[in-house]
């Protein structure tokens, strides 16, 4: 993803000007901030990890699955933050420079690759619950305009990009309002699941962006570690934000949950399913401040930073390369040509499921580093870094000329 995590310069104070020249003080390069990458690598770990242990049987049953279920509240909602955080250029684009110079990275990779995973994947399903091949019109074409499939991200980022966009000349509060109107229309979730996405990640876009100052202060030097008042904000709202998830739970445990009629647009009822994404937006954005102090604190951990970093400065390989990867070197070998029976009591080393959990990561991860190899291909690696269009109209009339 094209989201850039450095800071654009900043021109120094002028100097004094007197009768024979002016005094010139050079621009100052803010340096790169180092915890939205570990943001963004934490959150491609934990999306990958999540990945493998449902694919393979049991996996959800395994510490590793239990220990990733921490980072399920911040996971794509970090990822989202720092998204908004970088976006405030769009704020000051024309509509052609949106899609020529952000909305283009995002549109290529999807349109590309997206028709990739799933015809692998339909073939696997297939091959392994003899499920036939769909149509073109079923399979592929109604995903290009509701982002259904693993690269939903893609498409995300296309939207809320172009809300961000329309917001531009509203007034901060209302812009930041505006991101909570698929709420409107939250029962019509059931049957395009995408309105869900935009509820849970969208307003967290939006705040990233027009909050971006607040939460580069809110982050950094000196240590906010150090500073015990944002510890105490911090934790007093995961705090709030747990209570939420909880009473949540304690509801669907009793059973006191049950369809909520609707006043407005989507439908005549809100389900619990549906009422379950509001609970965890309201709770996401409440555990956020934790999330970002969790980021800061791992980008000062030598090595552990530097890998998450890494990691987060190369998400778009890993996030199309590892499902990818996942389907043609763990699901067809093991569920269409060896029908391996996996299990936690297996006695054998092939059969068991922290085995193939370590394969699957193995294989996650030489996704990614595929992808960023058909990268540096000429023709090929434009579907995932593709060129620069925004002088093509310039272009175009020199030529036509």
């Amino acid at each position: 993803m094209k989201s850039q995590s450095s800071l654009p310069s900043v021109p120094s104070s002028p100097g004094t000007q007197n009768s024979q020249a002016q005094q010139v003080v050079p621009t100052v390069q803010r340096e790169r901030l180092a915890w939205p990458d570990v943001a963004k690598g934490l959150s491609i770990v934990g999306v990958v990890v999540l990945h493998v242990c449902l694919d393979v049987p049991f996996g959800m049953e395994t510490g590793l699955a239990s220990i990733n279920s921490l980072l399920d509240p911040l996971r794509m909602p970090l990822f989202f933050l720092v998204s908004g955080l970088f976006s405030g250029k769009v704020l000051r684009m024309t509509l052609w420079e949106l899609f020529s110079k952000r909305l283009w990275f995002f549109i290529i990779p999807f349109v590309f690759w997206m028709p990739v995973e799933k015809a692998l994947k339909y073939w696997q399903w297939s091959y392994s619950y003899d499920k036939p091949m769909p149509t073109f019109e079923e399979g592929y074409a109604r995903i290009f305009f509701n982002g259904e499939s693993m690269y939903w991200f893609l498409h995300a980022l296309v939207v809320f990009n172009l809300v961000l966009w329309a917001t531009k000349k509203l007034p901060r509060p209302v812009a930041v309002a505006a991101s909570f109107a698929p709420l409107l229309i939250l029962p019509a979730e059931v049957e395009i699941l995408f309105i869900g996405k935009m509820v849970q990640y969208l307003p967290v876009f939006i705040i990233g962006c027009y909050f971006s100052e607040s939460i580069r202060a809110f982050a950094a030097a000196p240590n906010p570690w150090t500073q015990p008042r944002r510890i105490v904000f911090a934790a007093g709202s995961y705090i709030v934000g747990y209570a939420a998830f909880a009473s949540w739970y304690f509801l669907v445990e009793t059973g006191r949950t049950g369809d909520i009629a609707w006043p407005f647009l989507g439908g005549e009822v809100v389900t619990p399913a549906s009422q379950w994404i509001v609970v965890r937006m309201v709770g996401q954005l409440l555990m956020l401040p934790v999330a970002i102090l969790a980021a800061y604190g791992l980008s000062k951990i030598p090595f552990v930073s530097q890998c998450l970093q890494f990691l987060g400065r190369h998400t778009l390989f890993i996030y199309i390369g590892h499902p990818i990867a996942l389907t043609l070197f763990y699901h067809f070998p093991v569920s269409v040509l060896w029908n391996l029976e996996i299990s936690p009591e297996s006695t054998v080393l092939w059969g068991h499921t922290t085995t193939w959990i370590t394969y699957g990561l193995c294989v996650s991860a030489l996704g990614g580093l595929g992808m960023w190899l058909l990268s540096r291909v000429p023709v090929v690696g434009s579907t995932l870094t593709p060129p620069a269009i925004y002088t093509l109209p310039d272009r175009l009339r020199r030529f036509v000329a």
